[in-house]
């Protein structure tokens, strides 16, 4: 996408194109001028548009770097990598950047396969697992916010736009912030738990596999109706339980169905 930031020197990369335009912000593709770049020879950097009157309102910006600094503390090989947040004569962020597209635009020119739609739910429960050890709730899971690689092999959550750390004097900003498409029950009451994003990935599961036209295990069925369970007591309490669930029962009946057709 042109972009007339083209050519744009930020923090020793130059933009090459635009990758993303939302409301409040815009994505750009950056190389580095540098022969020994800090970052690697590619980021993404992310750009406030304070031009617009409302994002000049303090709750935006102070969101903005909220975002950075939740980001920079994260370091999983599922979601993509906060390097740096700067403040010069704009407000930006530099980013790992992943080649590829976001599972919503795949799904514009493919049908995921049954293994690929798993592999993405486990590559987001892991994600997921990660943010509740740094007791980070997202808030906005959705395939938008899933980046993937060509072949798969990079799968990884990014947008902590709207992202709260847990605490007890945690105060949101944004409460019912969000996509309503993928938003747990509970959301709407302006509640947002860990519990609240495997809500969202269920869903998000859900909605793929039904397109992926192959017959839906059942222990897959029972896995995601324990994440989207409406009333949140009765999901799984913690990602890591749904992620072990799935890789063990999709080993296990792997190991059945290879000595099945031994015999």
């Amino acid at each position: 996408m042109v972009s007339r930031r083209a050519g744009q020197i930020i923090e020793e990369y130059e933009i090459i194109e635009q990758i993303w335009q939302g409301s409040t912000s815009g994505v750009y593709l950056a190389k580095a001028t540098d022969i020994n770049p800090k970052f690697g020879s590619y980021v993404a950097i992310k750009i406030l548009n304070t031009r617009r009157s409302r994002l000049r309102d303090s709750a935006h910006i102070a969101q903005f770097k909220r975002q950075a600094l939740i980001g920079m503390e994260l370091d999983h090989p599922n979601i993509v990598k906060v390097y740096k947040l700067f403040h010069n004569d704009e407000l930006g962020i530099i980013m790992e950047y992943v080649a590829g597209k976001s599972m919503r635009q795949w799904s514009m020119e493919k049908t995921f396969t049954l293994q690929e739609v798993l592999e993405i739910f486990k590559a987001m429960l892991s994600a997921l697992d990660h943010l509740e050890q740094h007791k980070i709730v997202h808030k906005d899971i959705k395939p938008e916010n899933i980046l993937i690689s060509s072949d798969m092999q990079k799968i990884k959550l990014t947008d902590f736009g709207y992202a709260i750390r847990k605490s007890f004097f945690t105060w949101d900003r944004f409460p019912y912030a969000g996509t309503e498409r993928y938003m747990a029950p509970e959301r709407r009451t302006g509640v947002a738990t860990f519990k609240s994003d495997i809500y969202s990935l269920g869903k998000i599961i859900e909605e793929y596999l039904a397109k992926c036209g192959s017959d839906i295990p059942g222990y897959v069925i029972t896995i995601l109706k324990n994440c989207i369970d409406p009333n949140p007591n009765n999901r799984y309490q913690h990602a890591s339980l749904a992620y072990k669930d799935l890789e063990f029962l999709t080993e296990y009946h792997r190991k059945k169905d290879a000595l099945r057709h031994h015999f």
